[in-house]
């Protein structure tokens, strides 16, 4: 094999020249490459991770409608049984406590008096939240009357009778209609006297009367 032999002097041979501000530029270039993939690495790792915290996030907003669909039906419910109650409060506190009315009016009646009939009408009673207006529910109370005849042995005590009634708070407008010597008495030497009163019956309730439950159970469908 020849060997080559430069014949050219040391002094006038041309040495390579390095392009350092080439390399700086490729140095540069590659540190920018390198920046640009581990920004996008970065930038897709938090846009998974956004990502699954919306579709948690979805997920969740998915089942929280889901029971609030369930529980509509029981905010339903519960509107329809405080419409039924009110109209029950209505009804149960514009009543006519019958009873207690006979009661009181047994108690103010006279020894030396008794009853030959007593009649006590009174109306349905009408809550507020039936629909009826409220002149429909005075007209109502206005119906409530008590008849009495009786029988006593002197006009005194036919008044007495009278005031003792006026005592009773369930009875307004109390009034004599009529009062005569009895046709019918056995003794005519008893004098007996006749006489038959008119009232009216009003409710002594207060409105806000509480209904005897203490809890109401609603099954839902």
């Amino acid at each position: 094999m020849v060997r080559r032999i430069n014949l050219v002097p040391q002094s006038q041979r041309q040495r390579t020249a390095t392009n350092v501000g080439l390399l700086v530029l490729l140095a540069v270039g590659i540190v920018v490459l390198f920046a640009l993939g581990f920004g996008y690495y970065l930038l897709s790792g938090n846009l998974s991770d956004r990502k699954s915290e919306l579709a948690d996030v979805q997920q969740q907003t998915a089942l929280l409608q889901g029971q609030l669909t369930s529980l509509q039906q029981y905010e339903r419910l519960q509107s329809e049984r405080a419409s039924a109650e009110s109209v029950v409060q209505g009804v149960y506190a514009s009543r006519t406590l019958v009873s207690d009315v006979l009661d009181a009016v047994s108690r103010v009646v006279p020894e030396n008096a008794w009853f030959q009939s007593l009649a006590l009408t009174a109306s349905d009673p009408t809550g507020a939240s039936t629909g009826a207006s409220p002149t429909a529910g005075l007209t109502a109370m206005r119906d409530n009357k008590l008849a009495v005849e009786g029988r006593t042995y002197s006009f005194e005590d036919v008044a007495q009778v009278l005031v003792r009634l006026q005592l009773v708070p369930a009875l307004s407008e109390v009034k004599l209609v009529s009062a005569g010597r009895s046709t019918g008495a056995t003794d005519p030497a008893q004098h007996v006297k006749a006489f038959s009163i008119q009232a009216a019956v009003i409710n002594t309730q207060p409105a806000n009367t509480p209904l005897p439950m203490s809890q109401v159970e609603v099954d839902g469908p």
